[in-house]
């Protein structure tokens, strides 16, 4: 599988697993009702930079930009990835109309 289509699979992925916890976030009495939609973003960055992480994808090497830092490629894949799939398919529809 190339680099492009894992992305993808785990941006899915990571919508998915929101999905799932977005039910046991809103059913958490202590949580104010304003806090609940941020607890939910910060979940789906941190799922994304985990599976960023955890498959070494690199969002400057997929794009084949020679970066000193690899780590903050995947930084950056992490934070696409978490951004769930619409965001990961404007992100490489942007670069590729450059």
């Amino acid at each position: 599988m190339n680099g492009i289509a894992a992305v993808f699979v785990l941006a899915v992925a990571v919508e998915k697993v929101v999905q799932v916890l977005k039910d046991l976030i809103y059913k958490i009495p202590f949580l104010p009702d304003s806090f609940r939609p941020f607890t939910l973003e910060l979940i789906s960055l941190g799922c994304g930079l985990l599976f960023a992480f955890g498959a070494g994808l690199d969002a400057m090497q997929l794009m084949g930009i020679k970066f000193s830092y690899p780590w903050l490629g995947m930084v950056v894949m992490g934070l696409v990835i978490g951004k769930g799939s619409n965001f990961a398919h404007d992100f490489f529809h942007a670069y590729q109309k450059k």
